[in-house]
C-alpha cells in the first residue's frame, strides 16, 4: 500500500493532531523517514488547516516612530490588585514615550470611569493632552467610555495586539 494512502486511510478518521497520527500509523506500519513524512502529511492535511484553530500566532510586531517632544505619545496599562492601602488597590501606569517619564495614579477599582477620570486628573490636567495613546486591549481601555475621552480630547489610540503584552512594553518593563 502506498504511504500517502496509509495516512490519508487513518488520518481522516477523525484528523487527529501529529503526535496522535504518528503514534496511529506507527502501530500498524513500518517504513523509512515515517515520522518526518507523517509530520508533512498531517501539516498539509487541508481539512486540518480550515478547521483547527491556532490562537496564538506570532506576528511581526509594529514599530512606533519615536516622537521627537516630550509627552505627545504615552504607554498606559493597569497593574493590580495589589495590598490595600488607604483603600487603593490598583494602579493606572504611564510613561511617556519621548522622555520615558513615568506616572502611577492609585485607583479604589478599575471601572472605565475610575481609568477615565484617572488619566485626565493624574496625566492630561499635568502635562496637557497626548497626541496619541498605546494600551493593552483591556475592557477598560476598549470601552465607550474611555473612546469617548479620547474623542473629546482629540487623542488617537492604539492597541497592541491580543497576546503580545511586548508590544506595549515601554509600559510592561517599567511594571
Amino acid at each position: 500500500m502506498h504511504r500517502y494512502q496509509v495516512f490519508r486511510n487513518l488520518h481522516d478518521l477523525a484528523h487527529p493532531g501529529v503526535r496522535a497520527t504518528v503514534r496511529l500509523i506507527c502501530s500498524s506500519f513500518v517504513w523509512p523517514k515515517m515520522k518526518q513524512n507523517i509530520v508533512n502529511f498531517t501539516r498539509s492535511c487541508i481539512a486540518c488547516q480550515k478547521s483547527k484553530i491556532f490562537r496564538h500566532v506570532h506576528s511581526p510586531l509594529a514599530e512606533f516612530k519615536v516622537p521627537n517632544q516630550r509627552f505627545v505619545h504615552i504607554n498606559i496599562d493597569l497593574i493590580g490588585p495589589l495590598p490595600s492601602s488607604q483603600g487603593f488597590s490598583y494602579c493606572l501606569t504611564a510613561i511617556d514615550r519621548f522622555s520615558r517619564w513615568p506616572e502611577a495614579m492609585p485607583l479604589t477599582d478599575i471601572r472605565a470611569e475610575t481609568v477615565a477620570q484617572a488619566l485626565y486628573s493624574g496625566w492630561i490636567s499635568r502635562f496637557g493632552v497626548p497626541q496619541r495613546i498605546s494600551t493593552d486591549r483591556g475592557a477598560q481601555f476598549t470601552s465607550d467610555v474611555f473612546h469617548s475621552l479620547a474623542e473629546t480630547f482629540g487623542i488617537r489610540l492604539s492597541h497592541t495586539a491580543t497576546y503580545h503584552p511586548q508590544a506595549n512594553g515601554a509600559i510592561e518593563r517599567w511594571h
